[in-house]
């Protein structure tokens, strides 16, 4: 088995406290479908973060997965793939405040890859960079646009 690694960043125009609690709110990613390509559901609190069900379609085939968030005691939150169709999938998140009121997001995906997946290693690497960057622009819709944490 070898393993896809990408990363990506994006500056959110919020405190590092909110980014870091809207990163890991799975009620609010189910509530309000942050990302429109995962359908999250049957978010399960448990210690340190929380596991939930995430549904999304690749080429039209339904991929289901059981994915657990945790988030340590700097903020930073790591999702992974428990069971499933992406079983083992890791994406770690690093978050670094840049003055106040920005914050500089910094994730790792880091995909195995079995069987025909690795003679189609490129192209899945092309894929997973351009789903990890519209991921991090939906959550800076989120938090900077729909107004996450704000009251």
């Amino acid at each position: 088995m070898s393993i896809i690694v990408v990363h990506g960043e994006k500056v959110i125009s919020r405190p590092i406290e909110v980014v870091q609690s809207q990163f890991v709110d799975m009620e609010r990613h189910a509530s309000n479908r942050v990302h429109a390509d995962l359908d999250v559901s049957n978010v399960r609190p448990q210690e340190g973060g929380c596991q939930f069900t995430g549904r999304r379609r690749v080429f039209g085939i339904l991929q289901e997965d059981e994915i657990e968030v945790m988030r340590d005691a700097e903020g930073n939150s790591t999702l992974r793939s428990l069971s499933g169709s992406n079983a083992g999938l890791l994406i770690t998140q690093k978050f670094e405040a840049e003055g106040s009121d920005k914050t500089r997001v910094h994730t790792t995906v880091e995909y195995p890859v079995r069987g025909i997946l690795k003679f189609l290693s490129p192209l899945v690497r092309m894929g997973l960079q351009r789903d990890l960057e519209t991921a991090l622009e939906e959550d800076r819709i989120d938090l900077e646009e729909r107004g996450y944490g704000k009251n």
